[in-house]
């Protein structure tokens, strides 16, 4: 059975390694366009965590979500296939384990310890909140993390890499038309997701797959499943309480005692292959095996959810009053938009010019990671909806094209003591130039100065707010590059221009 556990790891891993990497841009779409070879949505519809939590905030479900129906079906006959067989982060999890175990990280007793209990706490606790409108899995939900540690983290590795001039030309073009899609790769909070993305890697050197032991809130609730499941590890009579087998389960489910605990066998089959009577089986047997929860642990994670939603609604400053939460075009309003956004990514993924950032604080503690405009990093491309088509859960809309060109993600205004032609009297059209709305929404305003006794006609620019959908190329191309002359704020945004 390993063999063909490891067989499916692979072939999962592989099909998440094909989806996530073919969710780029469209070099071969020449309609004048953008579009994407692949979307992600489909890494997450195998994902029930993703699907509940984001109904509960949201009220809303997406049809193509109840795929995932399927994998709770399939657990309550299986068990908690899904963690073994299945999960990308869980084959990562696995593979580095492997190693750990090689250079003889771990210790020999396999000391079983009750800290398993944590996912189920932090299941309970991301789901009761989600109840009251936040919706917190995108920061805990395993397909999740590894969709935003590889875009976020690993891409911009990969785009330094495809930068060395002396790698051959060909490894270069399988990067751009396969991996990469567009050359630059930037992303301020690339640091913070790398350190948490690694973290978690790392772990696995202390204990054994780590973070799907104690950690995973969608393991958790495959083990709430799997309690019922009707296909278990079952021991026989022929067994002689030897020890091997829980001495060699990873994922402490106890398989060779009295109190062997379903919920918590990944199906990895380590104790079945181990056994030297082959006294374990996996058959049918419909007991239901019993959850250890105390209630004091019940108790501290609905407290720790209600204090956890009082805390991350402060913030220092309210983010419909913070000029720099800029979100990305066809964004729903921001309650809503933070009920759906899970998270992942993937709308910074695609966004050609690095427009969209991982947010630091912009939007409070509660929007943490969820994507912002940020024109210090690239602009908004005026005929360009990726991050809408990539979506997987609808908190940015799939704007048609022309109604993208008319969505209003802020609005300009001009630093008069830094603009050229303000301070210093001199001709400058950058900003005007290359604004992209027609017509355009940066105009000039004329006027004659005197300078060393000859007169000159210099150029203001100036902002019409009724044309100014706040895509920030002015702000990007200014040439008062440290500060630029031309800002953006979120004052007037969402909806479309009239």
């Amino acid at each position: 059975m390993k063999r063909f556990r490891l067989i499916s790891q692979i072939t999962f891993f592989v099909i998440f390694i094909l989806i996530f990497f073919n969710a780029i841009i469209d070099l071969n779409d020449f309609s004048g366009g953008f579009s994407l070879k692949g979307g992600i949505k489909y890494i997450f519809i195998v994902d029930p965590l993703i699907t509940i939590n984001t109904f509960l905030a949201s009220h809303r479900f997406e049809l193509i979500y109840g795929f995932s129906i399927i994998f709770i079906l399939l657990t309550l006959v299986l068990g908690r296939f899904f963690c073994g067989w299945v999960c990308p982060f869980g084959t990562i999890h696995h593979f580095f384990s492997f190693i750990a175990s090689k250079l003889n990280f771990y210790k020999k007793d396999n000391k079983q310890t009750n800290f398993y209990r944590l996912k189920y706490y932090l299941l309970f606790f991301i789901l009761f909140t989600a109840i009251f409108g936040i919706n917190l899995s995108g920061y805990f939900d395993p397909l999740s993390i590894v969709v935003k540690g590889f875009g976020i983290f690993l891409l911009p590795i990969l785009s330094l890499f495809y930068k060395l001039e002396f790698l051959p030309d060909s490894i270069k073009d399988f990067l751009f038309y396969n991996i990469l899609g567009r050359e630059d790769y930037y992303y301020g909070q690339a640091f913070a997701v790398g350190f948490f993305f690694l973290l978690l890697i790392v772990l696995n050197f202390y204990k054994s797959r780590f973070w799907c032991v104690y950690l995973c809130p969608l393991g958790g609730l495959y083990g709430l499943l799997s309690k019922y499941s009707l296909f278990k590890i079952r021991r026989d009579d022929s067994c002689l309480n030897c020890g091997i087998c829980n001495k060699y389960c990873i994922a402490q489910a106890e398989p060779g005692s009295e109190s062997f605990k379903s919920s918590e066998c990944m199906l990895l089959f380590d104790c079945v292959d181990r056994c030297s009577v082959r006294a374990l089986d996996y058959t049918f047997y419909n007991k239901s095996s019993k959850i250890d929860l105390t209630r004091r642990g019940m108790v501290s994670s609905s407290v720790s959810a209600l204090v956890g939603m009082s805390l991350i609604n402060v913030s220092l400053i309210k983010p419909e009053k913070n000029p720099s939460l800029l979100r990305p075009p066809g964004a729903e309003n921001e309650k809503d938009f933070l009920a759906l956004c899970i998270r992942c990514g993937g709308c910074m993924k695609v966004c050609p010019e690095n427009f969209l950032q991982p947010a630091f604080l912009q939007a409070g503690i509660i929007g943490y990671w969820t994507p912002i405009g940020n024109p210090s990093f690239g602009y908004c491309v005026y005929n360009c909806n990726l991050c809408g088509q990539i979506c997987p859960t609808g908190a940015i809309k799939n704007l048609a094209i022309e109604d993208k060109k008319r969505f209003v993600i802020g609005t300009a205004f001009i630093d008069k003591n830094r603009c050229l032609p303000y301070a210093y009297n001199v001709n400058c059209m950058v900003c005007e130039e290359h604004c992209p709305t027609s017509p355009k929404a940066i105009f000039f305003y004329e006027h004659t100065v005197l300078k060393n006794g000859k007169e000159y006609i210099v150029k203001n620019p100036m902002v019409n707010p009724e044309l100014c959908i706040g895509c920030g190329i002015c702000t990007y191309k200014c040439p008062v590059s440290d500060m630029p002359a031309i800002y953006v704020t979120s004052i007037k945004k969402g909806g479309l221009l009239t």
